[in-house]
């Protein structure tokens, strides 16, 4: 055993603040993104919970939604996410603090976020009898969607506002970190490496929380009129933990990365929002990674576990299955994790995505035919999320095609993307948000039912397990798609990152702002290419008659980056030297 533990020991140790060769980030530095992330994680668990849909506890329990409500409200959210959007790019993709791009916001925008969301389950119970708002929603009989009432209560008026101070503040946050992992490395198999096992280490916090309280909820609140899940003082509990937890969290992304965009020193970030916008639209790998993140969302109705737990199994043994559901469901992403970067490495990330996606289609297609065991429809969950555990690649193509748009354009889009992407999403949004509502109705659940008690009828419960599988059916479909059209290949990837880099350093060249660095990829990059007969970089270097005169320069750029690698390596040295005879000391000192 210890032979085995030796060589991981050494390599952790090697590696913990000095990056592997041809890589660019220390393992200290990943584990710092990692628990930023895991801020996220504990923050995603007041999101979660708090959602405005119909298979949230909290929600049909007591803010008493209906699925007229939640469309109204959803509609109303799309709306106010169509302002959001151009204010959140313009806020990132114009900043240019000496922090960095993105590290200005992370740590006020995770306070917001846990404080908005965080006061969610303290509304009064009483202000969810006190109706403040009422309307009706007429007959639809080309849809089959009877005439429904709507009322709004003062709870849910204030819920909801809270819930879009929160969105915006936790669409920040994520968009900074988001933001800090596309910019970590210049190296496309390292953001894949990166994505993989920080998605691993990251969603620890929401995995063991969201164990532990349906655990909770079975043990201390299974006696009383509202039990298990539905009692308000499981989340009064959970939500300040994770509040604190997710902010605590958020520093070291803060203090322990770096953003590494590859621009020259001189370049500062303005671009106006329909300035991005239009770039972007003229970007078909925008389209094409836009589109699957819409599709996803749909096919993401399949996952009705809560349901099944709570309506299909029920009681005790409900809660039961639905803590060891979120044991199971979440660590089903795992082995896509784990397995990604390798796969990626061997077959590329459409070919990856497009199989995953392709297998996803097969088990909503089953769950389809298993509507009547609520046993079995978790299996299919459970293969869905085996499959889901890839969707991360999408996110390291988003890191490509932003690469391949600088490279186009001379402009870094980070902001832009993520919030064009919410623009064009909340747009489509504004028609499929009817669709859950839409295809309940079909199941015999109307707009203005009161989704607890009719979940409770079984017929109706295996009707809204139905329609709401074949709405995921069609959205795992159209899923399928996109990636058949996504033609950008690992290698044409590095030739843009080699182009940006040779841009980079003739700009810097050109204002006596030349770093080190620099001169070393142009002496490799130049050679590579000459040696390779690269094409494409032998062109771009016709562009610039001083190349020559850069590479010159290698032999001395090249040994004070050594003799800089070399000081370092003395410094951690010397440190472990100074702790070693510390603990000699301290042992001395016991005998």
């Amino acid at each position: 055993m210890k032979e085995k533990i030796t060589p991981l020991f050494l390599k952790l140790k090697t590696y913990w603040k000095t990056p592997p060769k041809g890589y660019q980030v220390s393992y200290k530095e990943f584990v710092n993104l990692s628990m930023g992330y895991g801020g996220i994680s504990f923050l995603s668990v007041l999101i979660t919970w708090t959602t405005i849909a119909m298979n949230i506890p909290l929600m049909i329990t007591y803010f008493k939604v209906t699925s007229g409500m939640v469309f109204v409200l959803t509609m109303l959210g799309s709306l106010i996410a169509l302002v959001r959007s151009p204010i959140l790019s313009m806020i990132i993709d114009n900043s240019n603090s000496e922090k960095g791009k993105f590290k200005p916001f992370l740590i006020w925008s995770a306070i917001l976020t846990a404080v908005s969301f965080g006061l969610i389950p303290y509304i009064p119970q009483s202000w969810t009898e006190n109706i403040v708002i009422s309307f009706s929603i007429p007959e639809i009989p080309i849809l089959g969607v009877a005439a429904s009432n709507v009322s709004l209560s003062t709870a849910v008026v204030v819920m909801f506002v809270l819930l879009q101070i929160g969105t915006f503040f936790s669409t920040l946050l994520n968009q900074a970190m988001a933001g800090i992992e596309q910019t970590i490395s210049s190296v496309a198999q390292e953001r894949a490496n990166i994505g993989a096992l920080r998605g691993l280490i990251c969603n620890i916090p929401s995995s063991v929380v969201n164990v532990v309280m349906p655990a909770a909820a079975g043990l201390f609140f299974s006696a009383g009129a509202v039990t298990g899940m539905n009692n308000i003082w499981l989340y009064r509990i959970f939500f300040p933990l994770c509040s604190v937890g997710g902010v605590l969290f958020v520093l070291f992304a803060y203090f322990g990365t770096k953003e590494r965009v590859v621009v020259n020193k001189k370049y500062v970030a303005k671009v106006k929002f329909w300035e991005g916008a239009k770039e972007l639209s003229s970007n078909k790998y925008f389209w094409i990674i836009t589109i699957l993140t819409v599709v996803v969302g749909i096919r993401a109705q399949a996952n009705i576990y809560l349901w099944v737990c709570t309506y299909g199994i029920g009681g005790k043994a409900g809660d039961t299955a639905m803590a060891i559901c979120n044991i199971v469901l979440n660590n089903a992403l795992v082995p896509g994790m784990v397995f990604g970067p390798l796969l990626i490495k061997k077959f590329g990330k459409r070919n990856c995505l497009l199989v995953a996606n392709t297998l996803f289609v097969a088990m909503v297609a089953v769950q389809l035919a298993a509507v009547n065991n609520p046993y079995l429809i978790l299996v299919c969950i459970f293969f869905q999320n085996l499959c889901g555990g890839f969707y991360y690649i999408s996110t390291v193509m988003v890191s490509d095609v932003l690469d391949y748009q600088q490279w186009k354009t001379g402009k870094r889009l980070e902001g832009f993307w993520q919030n064009y992407t919410a623009f064009i999403s909340t747009l489509i949004g504004l028609f499929t948000g009817m669709l859950a509502p839409l295809f309940l109705s079909f199941g015999g659940i109307g707009f203005g039912d009161d989704i607890n008690v009719a979940l409770q009828n079984h017929e109706l419960m295996v009707g809204a397990f139905k329609y709401t599988t074949v709405l995921a059916l069609i959205g795992a479909v159209l899923s399928a798609v996109p990636m058949f059209f996504y033609d950008l290949t690992e290698t044409k990837h590095t030739n843009y990152v080699r182009v940006l880099k040779l841009r980079a350093a003739t700009d810097n060249y050109k204002s006596n702002e030349l770093q080190d660095e620099d001169i070393v990829n142009v002496k490799e990059i130049t050679e590579e290419a000459v040696r390779d007969n690269n094409f494409f970089v032998l062109e771009e270097m016709k562009k610039y008659s001083f190349l020559g005169e850069i590479s010159a320069k290698y032999d001395e750029a090249a040994q004070r980056i050594k003799e800089k690698e070399e000081r370092e390596k003395m410094e951690v040295q010397e440190r472990e030297n100074e702790l070693k005879e510390k603990v000699r000391a301290e042992k001395k000192n016991r005998k």
